[in-house]
């Protein structure tokens, strides 16, 4: 899963909160992509063909990887069908609150049901294995489509080009409520109750211009401006705080305005939660943001972002890139650079997707030393050798690493094969410029 930084910007939190569906598989996320012409009177979106208050359309899978396969809606009873795929870090982060409230809500004839579609990056072995892993602890209800239908009948059919999404669907079968899950904690008791109306669909609108203000306000340079504004919005709802993209923005800016005994305390809380859940995306998070080198004179929060590292580690095992690289990276920040070093060289051995590369390189961890740097170049050389001359990406991991390992001749060697690779004008030309940089940077 790739690290993300929850306080960074605004951008940085919106694009965690909704990912885009689908995915090419050969496109790193870090790319940049050529400029496109747009037209001048660009065609108008079409208008959704399904809508609240329409029947459910019919609900088909393949395969049903955990409980029970739902081959119709039966009355009197409450779905939650939410779609999501195995790269969408958004989707992941999500899960262990829906587990909550299958928990919850089970008894009362509530029914989740995680969807995934085939694209190209989501396959039914990476479903599978996913909830292999983690739906029993999960506790919901697992299926998998191999082709795109459901998809097409429900998402685009509704408009919805992002995930996750989910789809509420009341005792009469009709739907209740199209959008995020972080509003579910709204939705779902009145729908439960039988007390869902259009005022309230009208009322989930402003408040997700509130958690929209949020967002912003936490991507500003005074902490006190985000914490009051959560404060302020789960005050009127108290459910708001169990939303997970605002648990470590809370902690980092607790900190940031020197409230360091709460932010150590909520730290605590969270880390137990995430630890007892199982969620590994909370763990990352948590990890990432308290090793920032803001926070890096505070040895408790360091501590708790070891443990967070660790935890994570020790749920996705030592083959995950991202488990082993946050692992380094973590333990580099409180000064251990012996733990730092071994975790840096798995993750190295871990690597199973090219645009991993640039992570390593810049890495203060890794910077530096040659056997690192050494274990890298092989990687980037065995995905060369695997994708062909004619891929830019990695070439420019080749030069890129040679170039780290101060060989400015293979370096300039493999960028300037990147660049007689390239097949835009807009791609040669900034590939230019980056090989550029081998002459004029030390």
């Amino acid at each position: 899963m790739r690290t993300f930084l929850l306080t960074a910007s605004f951008a940085a939190l919106a694009s965690f909160v909704v990912a885009d569906e689908p995915k090419k598989a050969d496109d790193p996320p870090a790319a940049k992509k050529p400029m496109i012409k747009l037209p001048a009177q660009p065609a108008k979106k079409a208008e959704p063909t399904l809508k609240v208050g329409d029947a459910a359309p019919k609900f088909a899978a393949d395969k049903w990887l955990q409980g029970s396969e739902v081959s119709a809606f039966q009355p009197d009873k409450v779905y939650v069908v939410e779609f999501w795929a195995t790269w969408c870090g958004p989707c992941i982060a999500m899960m262990p609150h829906m587990s909550e409230m299958q928990a919850e809500y089970r008894d009362k004839g509530v029914t989740f049901i995680g969807f995934s579609a085939k694209d190209p990056n989501n396959s039914e072995e990476k479903v599978t294995a996913f909830v292999k892993k983690r739906g029993s602890k999960l506790g919901y209800t697992f299926a998998y489509a191999d082709n795109r239908d459901t998809y097409g009948t429900w998402m685009t059919a509704a408009g919805q080009g992002g995930i996750p999404c989910c789809f509420v669907v009341d005792k009469a079968g009709k739907l209740a409520y199209i959008g995020h899950p972080m509003y579910l904690d709204f939705v779902l008791p009145k729908v439960v109750a039988g007390q869902w109306t259009e005022e309230d669909q009208k009322t989930v609108a402003e408040i997700q211009k509130d958690v929209t203000a949020v967002f912003r306000a936490n991507a500003d340079k005074d902490p006190e401006v985000g914490l009051k504004k959560l404060a302020d919005l789960t005050a009127q709802y108290a459910w708001v705080a169990k939303i997970p993209y605002f648990v470590v923005p809370r902690i980092t800016k607790l900190a940031a305005a020197k409230k360091t005994d709460e932010a150590c305390q909520v730290a605590k809380d969270v880390l137990d939660r995430a630890v007892s859940h199982e969620d590994t995306s909370m763990l990352n998070g948590l990890a990432f943001s308290l090793r920032a080198p803001a926070l890096r004179e505070n040895k408790e929060m360091g501590t708790i972002a070891i443990k967070a590292a660790e935890a994570n580690l020790k749920l996705l095992g030592e083959n995950d890139y991202g488990a082993e690289f946050s692992a380094a990276e973590t333990h580099f920040a409180v000064g251990d650079k012996s733990k730092a070093r071994g975790h840096a060289a798995k993750a190295i051995g871990a690597i199973d997707k090219p645009y991993q590369i640039p992570g390593l390189l810049r890495s203060e961890v890794v910077k530096g030393d040659k056997e690192l740097l050494g274990q890298v170049l092989k990687s980037a050389e065995a995905a060369l050798a695997k994708a062909g001359d004619s891929d830019t990406g990695a070439l420019m991991n080749v030069a890129d690493t040679h170039f780290a390992l101060g060989d400015k001749a293979k370096a300039k060697e493999y960028g300037e094969k990147a660049v007689e690779a390239a097949k835009t004008p807009a791609l040669k030309k900034s590939l230019e410029t980056r090989v550029k940089k081998f002459d004029d940077e030390k």
